[in-house]
């Protein structure tokens, strides 16, 4: 086995400007970047990172993609996730209604199994990693305890089993919806992860000269007190939903399908009103890597300002005091990558994410 190893903690939540404000791990991780994230939900920025490829091409972008079922068996599963509860992106359940359901798919966010060939035809880390045949440790914590989960991987380390580690954390976006102001309540979970990482640090360290330890976030996250109606408005139109136009409304995005040129002009009439809300130009589309060619994810995407939630939404019962999704420009929007070890280039979106992975794999 190499001496080489590489760790690499993907918190899911905590952006830029929470890591610096609390001063996480700033005495052992000298080298620190903010980066722009990637427009869309959590998985999103997740799958962008794991592939270094943006939405287009790895496929995932919001929480429902627009396919019309085939099948009645094809029917009658999105019926099932709709009444027993699939659980959507944030909570509750596939809430499309019930009249459209043979039209969406809620998104299948496979990114967080981890596994090989997930993303197939695309090569994602994952694969790179079981391709060079590097002892490794990738894992989700989702379903289990990030705390444990960093332990277990300090006893490798001791017992230098593992070359290559990838641990993703969702703990704390949770935790950032519900407080995003409760800065003694982040600063507690933070200190929490900060406290094992140095033993991590410290263990990795006494086990190979050739010891590295990165830690990844997607993005940020922020306050947003104020909610938009966009839902009302659209259905005061004249036009009917499901026939003359189909929509998926996101907390931070509205998605709409038209049947014709002219109830699409009427729509976009209506959303040019909004004052805190703009439709995306073809080119900002392309821009943040989701001008999808067959459209899945909308022909027209409308995007509210940080500090707004479209409420009522197929996503939450009620709005969250925090939330992410906003434009990647944001201040509280920005992700980060802080390490042990200088990275060049330095990164600067969270596709750079996988290049800095890859290299470290490439050095076995």
């Amino acid at each position: 086995m190499s001496d080489s190893i590489h760790v690499f903690i993907y918190l899911t939540g905590p952006g830029w400007h929470i890591l610096k404000e609390h001063g996480f791990l700033t005495k052992y991780c000298k080298h620190q970047f903010p980066v722009q994230s990637q427009l869309g939900c959590s998985h999103s920025a997740l799958s962008t990172t794991l592939t270094g490829k943006l939405p287009n091409e790895h496929g995932h972008f919001s929480s429902y993609y627009f396919k019309k079922s085939t099948t009645v068996l094809e029917t009658a599963q999105r019926f099932y996730y709709k009444f027993v509860g699939k659980k959507s992106g944030y909570s509750g359940k596939y809430s499309v209604p019930l009249r459209n359901l043979n039209c969406f798919v809620q998104s299948n966010h496979h990114a967080k199994d981890l596994a090989p060939g997930c993303f197939s035809p695309l090569i994602s880390i994952v694969d790179l990693v079981h391709e060079k045949k590097l002892a490794h440790s990738i894992i989700n914590t989702a379903t289990g305890s990030p705390i444990q989960a960093l332990k277990n991987l300090r006893h490798r380390l001791k017992d230098k089993s593992v070359n290559f580690a990838f641990i993703q954390i969702d703990e704390m976006d949770n935790l950032l919806h519900h407080y995003p102001h409760d800065f003694q309540k982040i600063d507690k979970k933070l200190r929490r992860y900060e406290r094992q990482i140095k033993k991590i640090i410290s263990v990795g360290n006494a086990s190979s000269s050739k010891f590295n330890l990165t830690v990844l976030s997607g993005h940020g996250m922020t306050f947003a007190p104020q909610t938009i109606n966009i839902k009302k408005k659209i259905n005061s139109l004249g036009i009917t939903y499901g026939y003359d136009y189909h929509a998926v409304y996101d907390p931070t995005m509205a998605l709409f399908w038209y049947k014709t040129k002219s109830v699409k002009s009427i729509i976009l009439d209506k959303l040019y009103e909004f004052r805190h809300c703009k439709v995306l130009s073809a080119k900002e589309k392309k821009d943040f890597g989701i001008n999808f060619s067959d459209r899945r994810y909308g022909e027209t995407i409308a995007l509210v300002e940080p500090g707004f939630q479209i409420s009522p939404n197929d996503i939450l019962s009620k709005p969250l005091p925090g939330m992410h999704g906003y434009n990647p420009d944001h201040p509280d929007s920005l992700g980060a990558c802080i390490s042990t070890q200088s990275i060049s280039p330095s990164p600067s979106h969270v596709k750079d994410f996988f290049n800095i992975m890859a290299n470290f794999v490439a050095e076995h």
